[in-house]
């Protein structure tokens, strides 16, 4: 059977990671591990109050997955790399901007992103801005409804390059839309700035149209490789002019989520883990999926 794996504490990130790794697993038929680990213990024991708190959340997702609790007084960064290993998915939240314009991930849960040998899917806040705040203040949070975590929309997007990581991330992001429905949007981004001439132009410069007709051949091989079988009306191609992180984060607005993979090659329409992934899983405006 699928395993999840979700990391909580006391934070309201925490708890809204929680709600949507319920319905994940709810909706894949996965198994759910809760992982809740600290240096001290919540007021009522760890263990008691990771108890207290799945049951509250399974009532407000109405989730109907097997779940288990781990609570442990040690390292929160090793326990969720050590609960994850062998599972299909591990989700974390995400820490709100602070004051002071601090990244958004926080310390473990960037660690984490890093070192998982599994997927990991990072919870973004509903409150959060998509972009830094031009003061370096806080935003202004909005309140948070379980169905702002839980409730499924009609797009996912997915980051594709050349690289075999992103084979890895379409055919995740194909499967999330078979399962819920959802229509899959393919971005692939160019920039004609640092590239080197197409094959075939020897050292002169094409065109921009001949830029783009590459990227949209790359994009379409791409796709053949990682075996997407959607129907035609449910799979969109979207070539853009402009960085990866710029693309992938104005494709997330209104989108279920994001998914790319853990790291792209460099050159044309390079990818993750690094400048590009750190900036998507800071401003997208609904959860990412890094694939490995």
């Amino acid at each position: 059977m699928p395993r999840i794996v979700v990391g909580i504490n006391e934070t309201d990130e925490a708890r809204e990671a929680l709600d949507w790794a319920l319905a994940e697993a709810t909706s894949r038929g996965a198994t759910l591990t809760v992982v809740s680990a600290g240096d001290d213990n919540p007021a009522h024991g760890r263990s008691a109050w990771a108890e207290q708190i799945v049951a509250g959340a399974r009532e407000r997702v109405g989730a109907t997955c097997a779940t288990e609790v781990v609570a442990v007084t040690c390292s929160a960064r090793e326990t969720l790399l050590d609960a994850a290993r062998g599972s299909d998915l591990l989700v974390l939240g995400r820490r709100r901007r602070s004051k002071l314009g601090r990244l958004v991930l926080g310390s473990v849960s960037a660690e984490v992103v890093e070192r998982a040998d599994v997927p990991v899917t990072v919870v973004r806040h509903a409150g959060d801005a998509t972009t830094p705040p031009e003061d370096g203040t806080a935003a202004q949070d909005s309140p948070l409804l379980p169905c702002d975590v839980v409730q499924s929309t009609p797009r996912v997007v997915v980051g594709v390059d050349s690289s075999g990581s992103s084979i890895l991330a379409i055919r995740h992001a194909a499967e999330v839309c078979r399962r819920t429905g959802a229509t899959l949007e393919a971005v692939f981004a160019w920039q004609t700035s640092g590239l080197a001439p197409l094959p075939g132009s020897w050292a002169h410069m094409p065109a921009s149209e001949d830029y783009e007709r590459h990227a949209r051949e790359l994009l379409d091989q791409a796709i053949a490789a990682a075996g997407v079988d959607l129907p035609a009306g449910r799979l969109e191609r979207t070539v853009v002019n402009t960085s990866p992180a710029a693309a992938l984060v104005d494709a997330s607005e209104g989108a279920g989520r994001v998914i790319v993979g853990s790291r792209g090659l460099g050159g044309f329409g390079r990818l993750l883990l690094g400048s590009v992934s750190r900036q998507v899983l800071e401003y997208a405006a609904c959860p990412v999926t890094v694939v490995r």
